[in-house]
């Protein structure tokens, strides 16, 4: 009998396994993760009569620094495996011009960066509830993001649905108003790439930006000729904030390519800060709504190439029945890694808004999210439950 027990617990158990999944962690330096449960808010009904569920996530960041963030793009949905990476709002998450400044200050004046509290004093909304204040910053977001307008007539037209409009119309017209600039990534190093420097010379310069108080460590690897100096000779390994600097490679070292890293130690991740899936994966979105410190890094290609190899290059025709060469911008015939902008699913035309399934209320989804994952349990419960049958009826049979 305790065979028998000791069976079905393992299988039970390998079967919540694979049903649940174990919670990624964050890797070190600066890349982040979305928690599994986000905060609930109030469902928001936009003016064309769509309604749209509304959530204040966590990214955790190195592992340790927790930061409440809300959705930047109602287009897309969160991958909750996907890295995250800090990102500038030049690569504009919902494929149009967006002004960043009016969501920096949303982010900064509302819910969870201000407290409840405060914010029902400064909007004059006295009986504001959590939940409404995470849908009204979010729709506040959105309208900045994506171009969308609240209707007026919320969900159910109570008076939930009227708290959340009031702090949404609050939100836009005080950002309308305010002159919050645009946050910038903790740490910055540009430009990220260099492509074609004569060796002749010191290649660069490279600048960093950073938020942080201490200066940035400076590394490059991949070339043993290759050192970081100041432009006149004098070797680096730290650089002041906007400071800049060069790579120095040995003059005759032939074509190659090194990496650049740039490390800050306690950078200040502040609220309306944007953060985007690393490497340019799918994925929502998120701008940061409160703030914490992290530690920071960053890299750049340097790429090099000596002029009399160019001039040989060009005189040289080009081999018929040879390897393609290098597409442009490419360096030894690696093309260069998509912009995440690529990547990022479309938003619809203008004027139109299309909303990520994860952001329907569940009675608007078909056969996906979590009644898939749900028949996906199902089915692994009833193997189990047979694979426990044959095993009593095989050992009825022995006895």
């Amino acid at each position: 009998m305790r065979e028998i027990l000791r069976c079905c617990v393992a299988v039970l158990s390998a079967v919540l396994a694979l049903s649940l999944g174990a919670a990624p962690t964050a890797a070190a330096d600066g890349i982040a993760r979305v928690d599994r449960e986000p905060v609930a808010g109030e469902t928001i009904r936009l003016s064309d009569g769509t309604d749209v569920e509304t959530f204040l996530y966590h990214l955790r960041v190195d592992g340790t620094t927790s930061l409440p963030a809300y959705c930047a793009d109602i287009s897309s949905s969160v991958d909750r495996t996907a890295a995250y990476t800090e990102s500038s709002w030049a690569t504009d998450p919902a494929g149009r011009g967006i002004d960043a400044g009016p969501v920096a200050w949303i982010a900064q004046n509302s819910y969870p960066e201000v407290d409840l509290e405060r914010l029902r004093a400064d909007s004059g909304i006295a009986r504001l509830s959590r939940r409404q204040a995470i849908a009204g910053t979010q729709a506040a977001i959105w309208r900045y993001t994506n171009d969308i307008e609240l209707g007026t007539a919320l969900t159910l037209g109570d008076q939930r649905s009227a708290a959340v409009r009031a702090l949404y119309d609050y939100l836009v017209e005080r950002a309308e108003d305010g002159d919050a600039a645009p946050i910038a990534p903790s740490l910055a190093m540009t430009p990220d790439r260099i492509d074609g420097a004569d060796p002749a010379v010191p290649l660069g310069p490279l600048r960093v930006r950073t938020s942080g108080e201490s200066p940035v460590a400076v590394a490059v690897k991949g070339a043993r000729s290759a050192a970081l100096t100041d432009g006149a000779g004098t070797r680096l390994s730290e650089v002041p904030d906007g400071g800049e600097f060069f790579v120095e490679v040995d003059p005759a070292a032939p074509e190659g390519i090194a990496t650049v890293y740039a490390r800050a130690e306690n950078a200040l991740l502040a609220p309306g800060g944007l953060f985007t899936g690393k490497d340019g994966v799918r994925t929502q979105p998120l701008v940061t709504a409160g703030s914490g410190r992290s530690t920071r890094s960053v890299s750049a290609k340097v790429h090099w190439r000596r002029a009399d190899d160019v001039d040989e290059a060009a005189e040289t025709p080009p081999a018929t029945g040879g390897t393609p060469s290098a597409a442009p911008g490419s360096a030894d015939g690696v093309p260069p890694a998509p912009s995440p902008s690529a990547a990022r699913s479309p938003t619809g035309s203008p004027g139109t808004v299309v909303v990520a399934d994860d952001r329907r209320p569940t009675e608007d989804l078909g056969l996906t999210g979590n009644w898939a994952e749900s028949l996906v349990l199902g089915g692994l419960v009833l193997l189990a439950a047979g694979a426990v049958v044959m095993y009593l009826a095989r050992h009825r049979r022995r006895r």
